[in-house]
């Protein structure tokens, strides 16, 4: 059996880098996929989804600030009062005894809540109510049909946070626990694109883009769900942060869509990750091998052990690649000498690339692999004016000795005017190159230009030497060209069939005809 990890569309010269730290203020977003061959030639694939908040505030007053965590989800936790949530979809049966243990606690078929409610039992029957016709509405589900009728207290079962994937060692909190079911409640993508919704880059980038609904509703298995609530401390006294998990649990049969045993990852899902997340911390995938003769490319950044079994870890942060909207800049630079050596690197984009200083990242990479992240010595940034000038950057740093250093920004494309675009606009637009200045030694491996021309220094040991890079194409968004053109045929059409009814009518002569005639 042969398997292939396809995670990125394409290589270009130029790659656009997420460089954001995944981090602002308390909220960390991580994401992870869980690829298993089945024994019966099955594949499971888990979606997990995770923003957690470090901070120590309590859950009702975290919720008062949105970036990361979704807003729906923390006004309808805030309105109700609610402590813990979790809710799931599940379609069809789990076969535990072809597919093992599954990766979420939630199997049954139908819909399913469980919530912990602050406040008396009586005062969180009515916030129970606001809650499941509120996730009704967000989820496009029938949660309104839960009623006194299928709501029940349970005081063993589920008397641990959701967030904690049922750890019974963690101690209950106070509040009123409910658990509501709907077994005939059916899943489609009417749930799917709601849930999308909630995700910090939806299904634009990350390992969102993969969730194709036309391969996720031919399955075999299907869960969905979200939880929410508190992280504990290791006692289990006191709040550490919140915790907010998605997850997607399929089941899906490769041959079903005309793939046999060699397949890639974008073939089965027919989608691929174009970018990473931008705001995600982590952004992984494992493959798990469960037998001998299972080979999967390309070579993995890591190898762990999973459940016993030996599972390949990908990162797909550092695979990125560039989109319509958005796109970065990479230069790599080559000090050969064995001394260290500064440089100053001068670069300048037109305004429609708006460039983010703080995406600037330099890492340098020596002959053994080893990776050192460098710092300039002196930083000067000009924002670029809408029309009216470009950006530029001035970079002034030491490179180690015989080191490959990459040095690499982001940007976002700007919309420009449709008669600013040139005649061939599909080709994109030709950004001018980088300058990288350094001072040569006259001695030692002396540059042809410092001994052609007189560009000696003061002190006649040194000369200053400039290297360009390459131009690169920067694809814009284009407008439809042909939509004129359609306009003004459409429009002439018109004008012609009329203006010819018209003109036959006003220039024919009518004549009576006799019988005789």
């Amino acid at each position: 059996m042969l398997w292939q990890i396809a995670l990125t569309a394409g290589c270009y010269l130029l790659v656009r880098t997420a460089l954001g730290t995944g981090i602002d203020g308390d909220e960390i977003f991580s994401e992870n996929l869980l690829v298993k061959p089945l024994r019966d030639g099955k594949t499971l694939l888990h979606f997990e989804f995770e923003i957690k908040q470090t901070s120590t505030i309590g859950i009702q007053a975290s919720q008062h600030h949105y970036h990361l965590f979704p807003r729906q989800i923390g006004e309808i936790a805030l309105q109700n009062n609610v402590e813990e949530l979790y809710l799931s979809f599940t379609q069809g049966n789990w076969r535990q005894d072809a597919w093992g243990y599954p990766p979420t606690s939630s199997q049954g078929v139908g819909a399913e809540i469980i919530a912990r409610i602050n406040g008396t039992e009586q005062a969180s029957l009515g916030k129970w109510k606001g809650l499941t016709n509120a996730l009704s509405g967000v989820f496009c589900a029938s949660l309104n049909f839960i009623s006194d009728e299928n709501t029940s207290k349970s005081r063993l079962m589920f008397n641990v946070s959701a967030s904690n994937s049922g750890d019974i060692n963690v101690p209950a909190h106070h509040g009123t626990l409910r658990h509501g079911f709907l077994p005939r409640e059916s899943v489609c993508t009417e749930n799917l694109t709601p849930w999308i919704k909630q995700l910090p880059c939806q299904a634009k980038s990350g390992l969102g883009a993969l969730l194709n609904p036309y391969r996720l509703y031919n399955m075999h298995f299907h869960s969905m769900g979200i939880s929410l609530g508190p992280v504990m401390d290791a006692i289990g006294d006191e709040q550490e942060g919140l915790v907010y998990k998605q997850h997607i649990t399929v089941v899906l049969d490769p041959r079903t869509f005309g793939l046999d045993k060699s397949w890639a990852l974008g073939e089965l899902m027919e989608r691929d990750v174009e970018a990473a997340c931008p705001v995600s911390s982590k952004s992984t995938v494992q493959v798990v091998l469960p037998e001998a003769g299972v080979q999967v490319f390309p070579e993995p950044a890591r190898r762990e052990t999973l459940v016993g079994q030996n599972t390949y870890v990908y990162d797909i942060q550092k695979q990125d690649a560039a989109s319509i909207s958005s796109g970065g800049v990479e230069t790599e630079i080559i000090n050969r000498s064995n001394k260290p050596m500064g440089i100053t690197y001068f670069d300048s984009l037109p305004w429609y690339l708006r460039v983010y200083l703080h995406t600037l990242a330099i890492e340098a990479t020596d002959s053994d692999g080893r990776i050192t992240k460098l710092r300039p010595t002196n930083t000067m940034f000009t924002p670029a004016i809408d029309r009216g000038r470009p950006s530029s950057i001035e970079l002034t740093m030491t490179l180690p000795a015989n080191t490959r250093t990459a040095l690499r920004y982001s940007f976002d494309k700007g919309f420009i005017k449709y008669s600013e675009h040139p005649p061939d606009a599909n080709r994109g637009f030709n950004i001018g190159p980088a300058i990288i200045s350094y001072r040569s030694n006259a001695d030692v491996n002396r540059p042809l230009v410092c001994a052609l021309q007189n560009t000696w220094s003061r002190q006649q040991s040194e000369c200053v030497v400039r290297v360009y890079t390459e131009l690169f194409l920067a694809s814009l968004p284009t407008p439809d060209f042909s939509m004129p053109y359609n306009v003004i045929t459409f429009t002439c059409t018109i004008l012609a069939l009329f203006f010819g009814r018209i003109f036959n009518l006003l220039t024919r002569d009518f004549a009576v005809l006799k019988d005789s005639d």
